[in-house]
C-alpha cells in the first residue's frame, strides 16, 4: 500500500493532472499568447466569453445581442463591427495575442452599445484617431481587457 492506497494515489494524480492544466492554460491564454495556436473551438469559446462579460460589465445592449464572427481576415485591422448586421468581426490572424484579441472584442462590442447614426460623418470631419466614438471603445478595451483576461483564465 503506497501513500494511503488507491484512493489517495487517484486523488493525488487528480490533484496533479488539474495543477498541470491550470499551468497549462495559464501559459496557453496569456496576454501575449498567439491566438493562431487556439483551435477554432477554443477561439469560438474565447469569443463567448468575452461577449458575456461584455454583457455583465459594460451592460445589455438596447439593441439585439450582436452575433460573433471570429474570421481569418483579408483586411489589415484587428476587427470591425457591422451596425447593419448587428455582427463583431474578429480577425484572429490579425489579432496574433490573445490580449489583442480580448481589447479588439470590447472596443467593437463598445461600438454595438454606441448610436452609430452619425459616425460615418463625424469620422469625415474628425478622422477615426480623434473620433469620439473610437476613443470611447479604446479607452473601454483599455479598462476591462485584462480583468476579462484573469476571468476567462479563472473560467477554465
Amino acid at each position: 500500500m503506497l501513500f494511503g492506497g488507491v484512493r489517495y494515489n487517484l486523488y493525488l494524480y487528480s490533484m496533479v493532472t488539474r495543477f498541470i492544466t491550470y499551468i497549462e492554460n495559464r501559459i496557453k491564454y496569456n496576454n501575449n499568447s498567439s491566438v493562431m495556436s487556439l483551435t477554432r473551438r477554443e477561439r469560438k469559446v474565447l469569443a463567448m466569453f468575452c461577449l458575456n462579460y461584455c454583457i455583465d460589465t459594460l451592460g445589455q445592449p438596447k439593441k439585439n445581442v450582436p452575433k460573433v464572427s471570429v474570421v481569418k481576415a483579408t483586411k489589415e485591422y484587428y476587427g470591425e463591427y457591422s451596425s447593419e448586421h448587428g455582427k463583431i468581426f474578429i480577425y484572429y490572424n490579425i489579432c496574433e495575442s490573445v490580449g489583442q484579441f480580448i481589447s479588439t472584442f470590447i472596443h467593437e462590442y463598445t461600438h454595438h452599445t454606441q448610436n452609430l447614426k452619425k459616425y460615418e460623418k463625424l469620422l469625415s470631419t474628425v478622422g477615426y484617431s480623434d473620433h469620439p466614438q473610437e476613443i470611447e471603445a479604446n479607452e473601454m478595451a483599455k479598462l476591462y481587457k485584462q480583468k476579462c483576461l484573469e476571468l476567462f483564465r479563472k473560467s477554465l
